[in-house]
């Protein structure tokens, strides 16, 4: 937030037994079918042809539909057609089709256990490999599938994923790679490499723009927790307005969200990780128009915003200097704009290689950039939250997709400073100089915390947290949640402390309301770190009220909003069914 902003706040049917069991944060109240009050026209529909509920009762069969979408232009023309006897029917062009599916942990471990059936059962020719392991149990995160279809461009089919016992032995369905055995608990995880002989067809390269997009219902995106725990925005019968809100904001945003451009000091539309909101708000919905819009905002993030070094190795935002190296520190401005998440969003959800190459390089300059970070005059990452947040978030997006003993080191030691850093204080918040950070915001501290700059941080040691199993997060998130619940909520009890500690303005009003919807999910994440309800009722009362003052006017406001009240929802589902549907408590 801008200091001109927070000095004018105003007053105030297809089952996925395996998958579910095999997912501890999810998030499911399985069983009951979704209300459809409120619910957009556009995403019911979706849901429908799917022909499962949002969040299906666990029982046997091992399958997922597929939903294909003949929704865009192809990029090449189509062949001429033979003739053909007059008044036929010109055939549906074939397309080469690619879908990345996501799978739980412990899920699935070879991709040739994946089969696919078209509309009418038959077999579909495929070839699949795996896209990225989780670290732990080295299961398959994602696997990429190509084949053919043929579509006509508006027309719809529903194919079959199966998954969980081998696949025919017949040279019609091919799979790339075994993934890697399950080490010993005391062997060191090896690093995970596409062999060279694992190399689709040409023919068959990823196809993520294509003119048929390929989506899965939103249940099981939400039970693979590929972008962290979700919940199908069908089932949230809890916050009807969020979902109103937010989809609204999006269309009425004037300018419109993709008139924005690059920007090193004025709003632009990335800030806090446009791409991973949009992946988000697709995950939610599974339909192919959000699926394309996030798509596309990946993909302008990575032509507008990255530079790469010569080699390609190394990328930073376009707003650092043009002569830096990892022996000068990135500035602070610029590792806000470092976007991780979206991007290895992108590459779990589409096999894009060129969204593993940004994931590559970004976290790769900011491993070489530590030293310069942290042992120079001052520890930048520790300055304020934001800062080490965002490098932890790249650095774990890094891991995912390269879990090599170096990178995990590093990470470690990032989470170590974190811990530290909390520790020295007795508040739970992360304490440092408010004034450094910004003199307009505070004229003098001493020193505090800031609530909004906090959860992101919670946001990336959940991250770190879903790779790592680091038990020390458990602890560090309570204290922080009951920091925020204790410690810097307004006296009013509908807000947070726009800074907490500030000796020249104590922020005691609730005119940034509209903050709750990024920091609730502390609570979210400490109810999924320890399971006690009471962090659930703290954050619904706080989310109603920034459910009601939601302030979307901008990319960097929808995006803030996004890309965090999901992940609550998607924390506070694992709760009973009765629980989850408490009444409103707050703003009454």
């Amino acid at each position: 937030m801008d200091a001109q902003r927070a000095k004018a706040r105003p007053a105030a049917r297809r089952p996925l037994a395996a998958l579910l069991l095999a997912a501890p944060l999810l998030l499911a109240s399985c069983g009951r079918a979704p209300a459809a009050r409120r619910v957009e026209p556009r995403v019911r529909a979706v849901l429908e042809a799917h022909g499962a509920p949002a969040l299906p009762a666990p029982p046997s069969a091992e399958s997922v539909p597929l939903l294909l979408v003949a929704d865009a232009a192809p990029s090449a023309p189509a062949p001429a057609p033979a003739k053909r006897p007059p008044g036929a029917a010109l055939p549906a062009p074939e397309a080469v089709v690619s879908a990345a599916v996501p799978f739980a942990p412990g899920a699935l471990r070879d991709v040739r256990f994946i089969r696919l059936r078209d509309a009418r059962g038959a077999a579909v020719p495929l070839r699949a490999k795996p896209l990225a392991v989780w670290p732990r149990g080295r299961s398959i995160r994602s696997a990429l599938l190509v084949f053919r279809a043929a579509l006509a461009r508006g027309e719809r089919a529903i194919y079959t994923l199966d998954f969980g016992a081998p696949s025919p032995s017949s040279p019609s369905q091919r799979a790339d790679r075994q993934a890697p055995p399950a080490p010993r608990l005391t062997q060191v995880p090896r690093p995970f490499q596409i062999p060279r002989g694992a190399v689709l067809d040409e023919a068959l390269l990823p196809n993520p723009d294509g003119p048929i997009a390929a989506v899965l219902p939103p249940s099981w995106y939400a039970a693979s927790l590929v972008s962290g725990p979700q919940l199908p925005a069908m089932d949230d019968r809890r916050f009807p307005g969020f979902e109103a809100g937010i989809e609204g904001a999006l269309a009425r945003m004037t300018p419109a969200y993709d008139a924005y451009g690059v920007s090193c000091a004025a709003p632009y539309r990335t800030y806090y990780d446009g791409p991973h909101a949009l992946y988000q708000r697709f995950l939610r919905n599974g339909d192919a128009a959000r699926y394309r819009r996030a798509r596309a905002e990946a993909v302008w993030y990575r032509q507008h915003e990255l530079r790469f070094s010569p080699d390609r190795r190394l990328a930073v935002h376009v707003c650092e200097r043009d002569d830096w190296s990892p022996a000068a520190p990135l500035s602070w401005q610029v590792l806000r704009r470092m976007l991780g998440q979206g991007m290895v969003d992108d590459y779990l959800l589409t096999g894009d290689p060129a969204a593993r190459e940004a994931v590559l390089a970004m976290g790769e300059a900011l491993r070489q950039n530590q030293a310069a970070l942290t042992g120079g005059r001052e520890d930048v990452l520790r300055v304020t939250e934001r800062n080490m947040a965002w490098v932890m978030m790249t650095l774990s997006s890094y891991y995912a997709l390269d879990p090599r003993p170096e990178l995990l080191s590093t990470l470690r030691g990032l989470a170590d400073r974190t811990v530290a850093w909390q520790q020295q204080g007795a508040s739970g918040a992360f304490e440092h100089d408010l004034t450094r950070a910004d003199p307009s915001e505070c004229e003098r501290g001493p020193r505090g915390g800031s609530p909004f700059m906090t959860a992101l941080l919670v946001d990336a040691l959940m991250d770190y947290h879903a790779l790592t199993g680091d038990p020390r997060v458990r602890e560090v998130v309570a204290r922080a949640a009951g920091w925020l619940a204790e410690r810097a909520i307004t006296s009013d009890g509908r807000a947070f402390r726009y800074l907490w500690g500030c000796e020249t303005d104590a922020y005691d009003d609730s005119g940034t309301a509209d903050l709750n919807l990024l920091i609730v999910p502390v609570f979210g994440a400490a109810y999924a770190l320890t399971r006690e309800p009471r962090w659930i009722e703290v954050g619904d009362a706080l989310a109603d009220v920034g459910v009601k003052e939601m302030l979307v006017k901008e990319p960097k406001h929808w995006n803030q909003a996004m890309r965090a009240f999901g992940r609550y929802l998607g924390y506070r589902a694992a709760l009973p069914a009765a629980a989850s549907e408490w009444p409103r408590s707050a703003g009454r």
